[in-house]
């Protein structure tokens, strides 16, 4: 046989629109630099996680013996894996005519999906929060006084920084106009320069703060202020293409782009992260 229609033939193509896409997904996503990340199974089996209790320190007296001490682990909750995708397809006439702009449009918009579904899941996990909740949730603003009381409630159970402080848009907003106590935010060039300073916003006493569309907006949108152990993005399956040649699609042909990637996400220490509620309106 001879002038079958094979991945060869597409090859330069589909590694273009894999390493756009790849780059779209990663700059997209917000919340998943700043989360516990698992990438040891590529099994489908949930995981169960759990988190260990007992024991004290105490006096001893120069003639005692040290007792044991119960060190036992309590199952906190499972993490189980499911597997997302979308797909495109690209003609073989739109490849024959535009195939720069085909690559750039479809790995942009296949990275996009990705990053989107998989941000909007993990903000999904600030109310969840059980560290204590700041802010109101009748439809009032945030404050920077609000700030500082999820700050305050993670410092009192003990939460080690840094801390990140992820924020509807429109919730920020609200913080920086307001007409007093404003403070005096810093910037760090690192974050700024890296896959996330597109959405950084400031510093300020050991709090990165960065905005997030993907929150659910309202009257009393929920955002978090966490450290990293609060939240856990479990990955079986990294993202991925698999191109597919579909021969009788509009008569000359067409490649499917079909991505996909397998994942779990939960709150892992939900006493990690305090809820930030006010107006996104």
């Amino acid at each position: 046989m001879a002038n079958e229609s094979t991945y060869t033939g597409i090859s330069t193509l589909i590694a273009n629109v894999y390493e756009t896409a790849l780059m779209a997904a990663q700059e997209g996503n917000i919340i998943a630099p700043h989360v516990t990340i698992f990438n040891d199974s590529q099994s489908s089996a949930p995981r169960i996680f759990g988190s260990y209790s007992g024991g004290t320190f105490a006096s001893i007296d120069e003639s005692t013996d040290m007792s044991t001490q119960s060190f036992n682990a309590t199952a906190g909750g499972t993490l189980t894996p499911a597997v997302y995708g979308s797909m495109t397809i690209i003609t073989q006439r739109r490849i024959k005519s535009d195939p720069s702009n085909a690559q750039r449009e479809a790995g942009i918009y296949l990275g996009e999906k990705a990053s989107s579904h998989i941000d909007t899941n993990l903000a999904s996990l600030f109310s969840s929060f059980t560290a204590g909740t700041a802010g109101s949730t009748t439809g009032g603003t945030i404050t920077w006084a609000n700030i500082f009381h999820a700050q305050a409630m993670l410092r009192s159970k003990h939460v080690f920084g840094p801390y990140v402080c992820v924020l509807h848009p429109m919730q920020w907003y609200y913080l920086v106009s307001a007409s007093s106590g404003v403070p005096t935010l810093m910037q760090s060039e690192a974050i700024k320069n890296s896959t996330v300073g597109r959405a950084y916003q400031a510093s300020f006493s050991g709090i990165d703060f960065f905005v997030d569309a993907n929150i659910s907006s309202g009257t009393a949108a929920v955002g978090g202020m966490f450290s990293r152990p609060a939240i856990a993005l479990d990955i079986r399956q990294p993202f991925t293409i698999n191109p597919q040649w579909d021969a009788s699609y509009s008569g000359n042909g067409a490649w499917e782009l079909n991505a996909s990637m397998e994942y779990a996400y939960g709150v892992y220490r939900p006493d990690f992260g305090a809820q930030v509620v006010g107006t996104s309106s």
